[in-house]
This record gives structure tokens, sequence and C-alpha cells, in this order.
């Protein structure tokens, strides 16, 4: 049986795998669609901040864009997680 690796936050985190189907998958899998719905809330925040015609100042707009780079990284290494269980599929 393939072991499936787990997500983890940071470069300095040693990866983590465990069993396909069983608890630490699942919680795995909710900690997947965790980091892609804050991704999603980050980019409908950032589209309104930018959408709302007042003026933005550029702190703000750094801080947007930290955010952003987070949840893009996160939800890269998400896609990637899942390909690599497709690839135990096959």
């Amino acid at each position: 049986m393939e072991l499936m690796r787990m997500p983890a936050e940071g470069e300095s985190v040693k990866r983590a795998y465990c069993q396909p189907g069983g608890m630490m998958a699942a919680l795995a899998e909710a900690r997947e669609a965790h980091l892609l719905r804050v991704a999603h809330n980050d980019i409908d925040r950032i589209t309104a901040l930018l959408a709302s015609g007042e003026k933005t100042t550029k702190a703000e707009l750094v801080q947007a864009l930290h955010f952003l780079l987070y949840s893009a990284k996160a939800a890269v290494d998400v896609a990637e997680l899942r390909g690599e269980r497709l690839d135990i599929i096959e």
C-alpha cells in the first residue's frame, strides 16, 4: 500500500505520510479543504479591496500581496498532494 503525503506548513517542516483511507488521511483531506477555502477567501477579499474604488495604501497592498502569496503557495501544495494521490491510484 502506498502512503499519502500530508499537508505541511513552512519550509522547515518534515514531510509526514499516512495510509490512505484512515483517520489521519481524513484529517489531511480536511486540512487541504481548509487551505483551499482560505485561498478562496483571500482572493475574494483582495478582489473586493481593489474593486471598492477606495484609495488603497501601499501597506494595505503589501499585506494583501502577502496573504495572496501564502494562499497561492498553499493551493499549489494541495494540488501537488492530490496529484501524487492520482499517481497512486493509477
